[in-house]
């Protein structure tokens, strides 16, 4: 069997009649091609006239920040961007926010517009333990959409997923082997991963996407996916592709405030030096200072009582440094911090 060579500046989609092309020369509907070696195809015929007005007035109810809806639209349309083409995004996706919030109605469309044979819902924690079981199960899925996303996650190898590197995986019983197409991520969650690395490398990975509109349980409608699975995937799919072609023209996600404001206080709440330093009021200091040695123990006494994981006393130095924070030696070359 040949080997798939990927076109770098090309997306195909396989629908119910054809397969739906966007490469530099434009875009198109064509016939299907084997050697297109796509390995699924929508459960819905391509449309380009299919409108979706129920969706809209969902989205509209739920995120009503256009820019929140651009980036939805954006991120479902990168899944269909393979692994080593040209536009490389290293981003996850975060719906984030309690629950009566539209987020389960979001998944559900989804799951119908992709088919739930191209879908896994696989946790964090699952995709990157040492086994390689559940990363053998997203290949040649298009997205990974799961519910939790909290557990002990293992960073180095969360990076290489989301940056699309080629990966490690195996079957139980099976031989180790590894895979190159595989599925992007999605993920609904109440709250954030904790004891994360606290590096732009990580950090740099997520779009958060805040559903902060309760939606009261009055004006609740229960059918509402089922709604618009039956009658609205292919209008979806054209927003969607407006989603896509912003995406490939722009070659980046679109500006979001609310997500870079997400992203900025999930840095802080996430950081236990910060924390520490908000609630005891510190701030720089030209001229005043604390010793490591003293200023140590109550950041540990301060997690403790927190439920947090205190970082090591050289990660610490090292935390309130990146945090701005002057660290240096002072009198008998004792290590301090300028604060007060």
């Amino acid at each position: 069997m040949p080997t798939p060579q990927i076109n770098k500046d090309t997306v195909q989609i396989n629908l119910q009649n054809g397969t739906y092309e966007i490469s530099p020369r434009g875009s198109a509907l064509k016939p299907f091609d084997r050697g297109d070696f796509l390995t699924y195809k929508l459960p819905f015929e391509y449309n380009p006239q299919a409108r979706a007005p129920i969706f809209e007035a969902y989205l509209d109810r739920v995120l009503p920040d256009k820019e929140r809806q651009r980036i939805l639209a954006e991120y479902l349309g990168y899944l269909f961007i393979k692994h080593g083409s040209s536009l490389k995004l290293e981003a996850a996706l975060i719906l984030y926010g309690t629950g009566a919030n539209g987020k389960s109605v979001f998944f559900e469309i989804v799951n119908a517009l992709l088919g739930k044979q191209n879908t896994t819902s696989y946790s964090l924690q699952e995709l990157t333990d040492n086994t390689g079981y559940y990363r053998a199960m997203i290949a040649n899925k298009l997205v990974n959409y799961a519910s939790e996303i909290n557990g002990k996650l293992e960073t180095d190898m969360f990076k290489r997923m989301v940056s699309g590197e080629i990966i490690p995986a195996r079957l139980p019983y099976g031989n180790p082997m590894q895979i190159t197409q595989y599925a992007k991520f999605i993920f609904n969650c109440n709250e954030l991963p904790k004891d994360v690395e606290h590096t732009p490398a990580f950090f740099r990975r997520w779009l958060i996407v805040p559903f902060d509109v309760t939606i009261p349980e009055n004006e609740q409608d229960k059918e509402l996916h089922t709604k618009i699975i039956d009658s609205e995937l292919s209008g979806v799919f054209n927003w969607v592709l407006e989603g896509l072609n912003r995406l490939l023209k722009q070659k980046k996600f679109s500006k979001c405030d609310a997500a870079q404001n997400a992203l900025e206080q999930y840095k802080a709440e996430s950081n236990s030096v910060q924390l520490f330093l908000n609630e005891n009021e510190y701030k720089s200091s030209p001229t005043n200072y604390k010793l490591i040695k003293d200023l140590y123990p109550e950041y540990r006494s301060f997690c403790m009582e927190d439920g947090a994981k205190p970082f090591q006393k050289k990660n610490f130095t090292k935390q309130l440094r990146t945090l701005g924070f002057v660290v240096d030696r002072v009198s008998q070359n004792q290590l301090a911090v300028f604060i007060e």
